[in-house]
């Protein structure tokens, strides 16, 4: 499994030091090639006496994603939306509160005002779904403590204990949220502010251990938020992400009229998110029982919900006569379903380039990626053309898969070995956090290369 970055109190820190790594968030595995196949490195523009084609057949399919890792990520999901297009996704969100202060004290015969649960939304993160929508969530005292030492991953059901909340309104909004707080009237902009039942806050001045946040996790093991996505029209709901390292992400109990003790949800917090996709149609629901075949229109959805495989069978007619070539550029471009993007759902501003494993067919690295986390040298750096950013201009994504392509070419011209697995489209988990789907126009049958391999070589 793909090792997730470890967490950094600081946030500006953190999302630094993630920079590098960012490609990592969401394989399921991975694999650092150690075999320097091919040539050594070609710098761009050298194409002399070079030869270009596209002439390659490209099959197409929507696959289900597996279940991806959820622990240690920048921010976390939740919400429900019922697409029309891919179904009815949910993003349930579990998390840990921590001790401010040391052996809390309510003083005596405190009486409870209020409970609120304060979750700032991360605004670094697209939401995905409609600007004015109302989502309902159920809320519960978690009964299993998430712990920072266990890996969790996207299918997990955390074990939950009573209801302590519900609330229903529309967690994609800007909206100011005004309230009363040392006997002043305060606002917060995209801010959510849940009411929990005053039950609840009373057991903290009865029950509550606060001696550390070791004895506090016992007594309080962590909330939960489950939305219930069985209202949602159709194209109704939205998911938005939580920033865990906001000071307006927090637990407050208000008592004595006018006396708040808070409680801190941070950077220590064990904080995840688990998705459940139903109700997806009937394309898509073809595709995955139907596959190996090419499909004209094929689906990408983050979540671990589905991702598109990529075969490119006659690749190795570039070597035929048996002579080796030298791959100059070989560029893979993806065109993005006319029509199909808006405010509502935008297309994500990365997407990630992966191979099946050769073990077990999950997400594995191809050999330019690697080059981009792994530079070889500082010189390396900036030459490096896997890409995979969103091209507004013309709506596709590119992929420089130079040295991949090299590497397949060798392997078999040497040994005869067919390591051409294809390849897997997927949108991250991480860094960006994006809860998004895509739909890929793959038509090349009207003249136009929607999806096309470009590969500029030259004969030895």
């Amino acid at each position: 499994m793909t090792p997730y970055c470890l967490q950094i109190n600081n946030k500006a820190v953190q999302r630094a030091a993630l920079f590098l790594i960012a490609l990592f968030i969401s394989t399921t595995s991975c694999k650092k090639a150690t075999d320097e196949v091919g040539v050594d490195f070609l710098p761009k523009g050298n194409v002399h006496g070079s030869v270009v084609t596209d002439s390659f057949t490209i099959v197409t399919h929507t696959i289900r994603e597996d279940s991806i890792k959820i622990d240690s990520l920048s921010s976390n999901l939740l919400g429900a939306i019922s697409d029309a297009a891919f179904g009815t996704s949910v993003a349930n969100l579990y998390t840990q509160v921590l001790l401010r202060e040391i052996n809390v004290d309510f003083g005596t015969n405190p009486v409870i005002d209020s409970v609120i649960l304060s979750l700032a939304k991360d605004l670094d993160v697209p939401s995905y779904g409609a600007s004015q929508t109302s989502v309902d969530l159920d809320i519960y005292r978690m009964d299993e403590i998430i712990k920072k030492e266990n890996k969790y991953y996207s299918n997990y059901e955390p074990a939950l204990g009573n209801q302590i909340g519900s609330w229903s309104g529309n967690i994609n909004a800007p909206d100011t949220a005004w309230f009363e707080e040392d006997g002043n009237l305060k606002y917060k902009t995209n801010t959510l502010r849940i009411p929990l039942n005053n039950s609840f806050g009373s057991d903290f001045f009865t029950n509550g251990k606060f001696g550390s946040n070791e004895v506090f996790l016992n007594y309080l093991n962590g909330i939960a938020l489950k939305p219930n996505p069985s209202g949602l029209g159709s194209d109704d709901g939205a998911i938005v992400a939580i920033d865990k390292f906001s000071d307006d992400t927090k637990l407050v109990i208000y008592y004595n009229g006018g006396l708040r003790k808070e409680f801190e949800i941070n950077a220590e917090s064990q904080n995840i998110s688990t998705y459940t996709l139903t109700n997806r149609n009937a394309s898509i629901e073809n595709q995955f029982n139907n596959p190996n075949v090419h499909y004209n229109e094929t689906y990408v959805q983050s979540m671990s919900g589905c991702k598109t495989r990529i075969e490119i069978p006659n690749l190795y007619d570039l070597v035929k006569d048996g002579n080796g070539i030298v791959i100059n550029e070989a560029k893979l471009t993806f065109t993005v379903q006319q029509n199909s993007t808006n405010s509502q759902y935008p297309a994500p501003s990365r997407l990630l380039l992966l191979q099946p494993s050769e073990d077990d067919g999950s997400n594995a690295f191809i050999i330019d990626l690697i080059d981009v986390l792994f530079p070889r040298s500082q010189a390396w750096v900036g030459y490096t053309s896997y890409g995979g950013a969103y091209n507004e201009d013309d709506g596709t994504y590119s992929f420089g898969i130079n040295r991949h392509v090299q590497s397949l070419l060798d392997t078999y011209l040497n040994s005869g070995e067919d390591k051409n697995r294809g390849f897997y489209l997927i949108i991250p988990s991480d860094n960006p956090m994006t809860p998004s789907r895509l739909i890929l126009n793959n038509d090349n049958s009207g003249g136009v290369k929607n999806i096309q391999l470009k590969v500029t070589y030259t004969k030895l």
